[in-house]
C-alpha cells in the first residue's frame, strides 16, 4: 500500500476525530478518579498488574474470564490518560510509562494464549515480534529525523486489539479463530512497519536532497 501525502493527512484527521472524541467521553471520567487520590501512573501500572490475571484465566481455559480481565486492563490503560489530561498532569515519564504499559498488556496476552494452546509458540513469538516493529520504526524515525509518524501506517494498534478481541469472541464457535486472527496482525503489522519504513526513507532522502541543493 503507497504512502501519500493525502493518505497521512486522513490518518491524521481520523486520529484528531478519535481524540476529540476520547475528550469528551472519557475526561469526565478521569475527573471523578482523581477523587480517589491515585495518580495516573498509578494507574498504569495497575493496569499491567490486572493483566496479569488473564495469563492465569487463559491457562486455565478460562477464555471469557481471560477476555473480561484483558477488557479490564485495556480500559484502565485509558483511564489514566483520562485522568493526567483532567487533572493537567501529563508528563513525559507518563507517556514513557503508558508505551510500557501498552506493550506489557500484550504481551501478558500473547503468553496466556500460547499457555491455553489457542495458539502455536511460534506464532506467539511471531505476533510479539510484528506488534513491537511499527512502535520501534516510528519511535526511531522520529528520534532520528525529528519527523512525526503519526497516521503513518494502516493497521495501527487498535486494529491490532480488535482483530484480536474479533478472534477471542470467535472462538467460542469457531475453533482456532485466535490462530487465525493472530496470523492476520502478525502479517499486517508488519506491512505497517515497512510502509513507516518507506515513509521515512523518503523523508530523509527528501531532506538530504533539500540541504545539498
Amino acid at each position: 500500500m503507497r504512502i501519500t501525502s493525502r493518505t497521512r493527512k486522513e490518518g491524521v484527521s481520523k486520529l484528531t476525530k478519535i481524540r476529540d472524541w476520547y475528550e469528551k467521553t472519557f475526561i469526565p471520567l478521569g475527573r471523578i478518579l482523581a477523587k480517589t487520590g491515585l495518580s495516573p501512573n498509578q494507574i498504569t501500572v495497575l493496569s499491567v498488574l490486572i493483566g496479569l490475571f488473564q495469563i492465569y484465566f487463559f491457562w486455565k481455559n478460562e477464555l471469557l474470564l481471560g477476555f473480561l480481565f484483558f477488557i479490564l486492563a485495556a480500559f484502565m490503560d485509558i483511564l489514566d490518560g483520562s485522568l493526567a489530561r483532567a487533572t493537567n498532569r501529563v508528563s513525559r515519564f507518563g507517556q514513557l510509562l503508558d508505551h510500557f504499559s501498552d506493550r506489557a498488556v500484550e504481551f501478558e496476552l500473547v503468553f496466556g494464549l500460547i499457555l491455553g494452546k489457542y495458539m502455536p509458540g511460534w506464532l506467539g513469538a511471531l505476533l510479539i515480534f510484528s506488534m513491537i516493529m511499527p512502535s520501534y520504526v516510528r519511535a526511531r524515525g522520529e528520534a532520528v529525523s525529528g519527523i512525526s509518524g503519526q497516521g503513518v501506517g494502516f493497521f495501527e494498534r487498535k486494529e491490532k486489539l480488535g482483530t484480536l478481541i474479533a478472534g477471542i469472541i470467535l472462538e467460542h464457535w469457531f475453533e482456532k479463530s485466535i490462530f487465525y486472527a493472530g496470523i492476520i496482525v502478525s502479517v499486517f503489522s508488519l506491512i505497517t512497519a515497512i510502509q513507516r519504513l518507506i515513509y521515512y526513507r523518503k523523508k530523509m532522502k527528501n531532506a538530504e536532497t533539500a540541504k545539498i541543493s
